[in-house]
């Protein structure tokens, strides 16, 4: 009697649904492996490229703030130069009336190309000056059209201003120079942040200088700014006490981070930058991120924008993945039925065989007999499969190991490169007198050669040497010697403050005037003139002051092609007052040779 067969007691099913079943098992697998991996490499740009941005567009406005910065500190050290000392600048009003009017030209300079400026101005003290009803300093504005004009300011205004605890009081009782928060100004009707200094000498504050930035035009230029379609910038105080946006300067409705409901890494919210990582927040319920770079000035630079905009592709890309999957998973259930209908067809041969001989048919072929051919096959996918696992796992370890050997050869390069960078530094310096060495002076000729070529070079060379420098090591030793270099190079560095000062022998220097030095050469050279006088009176005995002879040449873009020609000229120049100072001095010593060397 034939017994009913069951669905299921069919090994073409049951096949089947092995086959079927190890199919899904793998392809779910695969999609969550792939959906997994892709969220993170999106997630991951979709962070990096809000946060580069915002460090890209900080470090723009950080560089205005910083200029500005430079600008204040050249004014600063100008001022302090051109003070002989605290009791004269209070007694002599001419003094203070001419380094004011040096200074126009200076401030002029400085602050007419960058369009954030409001204004400038230097303003001496009450400490120096006392409450007259006067002006005291200059302070310039930028006009409707663009231009700076000179706004009368007497000392007596000072006191009655009601922004002074801004720019006046509050850098002078912090002692050095700082960055204001945001105040209105109603003498130039805007809202201003001022980088101000304080100059001390003797311990007083002997003035103010200052630079206004027009904080409603940095607002302009921030909402200007565009992130993809619903990104938008902003500025806020560093403790998140205030958000500045343009819209609500000045108004009342003003808020800060209190009103944020934070979602994710709040405690960024403390750091300099969010760096690698984002800031989740609910505002007005919108869930939004947001990124922040902290500047020069203390404010926090943010970058905000939807957290659906920022991970829509994302979430497509993880759509568009599940979708590609499924479709996979269903044409390799299709390719494994028709696959699986192959390999059963031997079986179907064999059970046919099995049932002729049960109608009592003995005269049939058998196939060749094996043992247990499907236990066989499945053995065999089992250790096709265990050999593929541990081929992953050996393939996972060594890739981990290779990552590992590649961050330690990276920390090791970015030390060698630290060490380098530290070296390099140390090579350029002198080490008895600190300033600019050898090595710099011939990698600066060698930058100012291919000026040359360009056609944009504009300089001047000044060569100095140190006179008796021989005599002095003779006669007090060499430690004397030393000094008589140091004193020498502090000269040089007092009368070319803004200037590079190289020491290329043991008594020769080179100065190459910076650009506004070189504007001025002339009043400089006075300057140092008149310090080598003080020097000379000093003391009858030439081995115990300092004498410097110098020579001075300009650059002829016409006649010279190389800085070596310019060099030759103040060397000869530098040569022939040598000499001449020499014979004021009654020294019959060579004059380059000998006692000076």
């Amino acid at each position: 009697m034939r017994k009913t067969r069951h669905f299921f007691s069919s090994i073409i099913t049951k096949l089947m649904l092995l086959i079927i079943s190890v199919i899904l098992v793998l392809a779910a697998g695969l999609v969550a492996i792939c959906v997994m991996f892709m969220g993170n490499v999106l997630t991951k740009g979709a962070v990096t490229q809000m946060n580069l941005f915002c460090d890209e567009r900080g470090s723009d406005l950080d560089t205005e703030l910083l200029r500005i910065e430079d600008a204040v500190g050249s004014l600063s050290r100008w001022t302090a130069s051109r003070i002989p000392d605290l009791q004269t600048l209070k007694d002599d009003s001419e003094l203070r009336y001419s380094i004011v009017d040096e200074s126009d030209d200076l401030i002029r300079y400085m602050t007419e190309g960058n369009d954030f400026i409001q204004s400038a101005y230097i303003h001496y003290t009450l400490d120096v000056t006392g409450p007259v009803d006067c002006e005291e300093g200059t302070y310039f504005s930028r006009d409707d059209d663009g231009t700076f004009k000179i706004i009368p300011f007497t000392q007596l205004e000072i006191a009655e201003d009601p922004v002074a605890d801004y720019w006046y009081y509050g850098p002078i009782n912090n002692g050095k120079a700082l960055w204001t928060k945001p105040y209105y100004d109603a003498s130039v009707g805007d809202y201003l942040i001022t980088y101000v200094e304080p100059v001390f000498m003797e311990g007083t504050p002997i003035a103010v200088i200052g630079i206004d930035v027009s904080f409603t035009r940095l607002l302009e230029w921030v909402d200007s700014l565009s992130y993809h379609d619903t990104g938008y910038m902003y500025l806020k105080e560093a403790d998140g006490s205030i958000h500045y946006h343009l819209e609500f300067l000045g108004k009342e409705d003003v808020h800060g981070d209190e009103e944020d409901e934070i979602v994710e890494n709040g405690a960024l919210l403390t750091q300099e930058r969010t760096s690698n990582s984002l800031v989740r927040y609910r505002y007005q319920g919108r869930d939004r991120v947001m990124a922040f770079v902290t500047l020069r000035n203390g404010m926090k630079f943010v970058l905000c924008d939807g957290h659906d905009s920022i991970y829509r592709e994302r979430d497509q890309a993880v759509i568009i993945m599940i979708a590609a999957s499924v479709f996979m998973a269903a044409v390799s259930v299709t390719v494994a039925a028709i696959i699986s209908l192959r390999i059963t067809n031997p079986l179907r041969k064999i059970a046919a065989v099995a049932n002729e001989i049960g109608e009592g048919n003995y005269d049939v072929i058998l196939p060749p007999e094996k043992n247990d051919e499907v236990g066989e096959v499945s053995r065999n996918f089992r250790l096709a499969i265990d050999k593929i696992r541990a081929r992953s796992e050996d393939i996972r370890a060594h890739v981990a190991a290779q990552d590992e050997r590649i961050e330690k050869a990276a920390q090791t390069l970015k030390k060698q490169e630290d060490d380098l960078v530290t070296m390099r530094n140390l090579a350029y310096v002198d080490s008895l007198t600190n300033v600019k060495n050898k090595h710099a002076f011939e990698d600066t000729v060698g930058y100012i050669n291919e000026q040359i070529k360009s056609g944009t070079a504009e300089f001047a060379v000044i060569m100095c040497d140190l006179n008796y420098l021989k005599l002095i090591n003779d006669t007090h030793g060499h430690q004397a010697g030393d000094r008589a270099i140091k004193t020498a190079t502090r000269i040089l560095c007092k009368a070319f403050p803004m200037s590079t000062v190289f020491r290329i022998g043991g008594d020769e220097f080179v100065i190459i005037p910076s650009v506004l030095e070189y504007a001025r050469i002339d009043e400089k050279l006075e300057t140092l003139n008149m310090m080598l006088e003080q020097q000379r009176n000093s003391s009858d005995d030439i081995s115990k002051r300092v004498s410097i002879a110098y020579g001075t040449a300009v650059f002829d873009r016409e006649n010279d092609h190389s800085f070596n020609e310019v060099f030759v000229r103040a060397d000869k120049q530098m040569y022939e007052q040598k000499q001449k100072i020499h014979e004021e001095d009654g020294f019959t010593g060579d004059s380059r040779i000998g006692c000076d060397n």
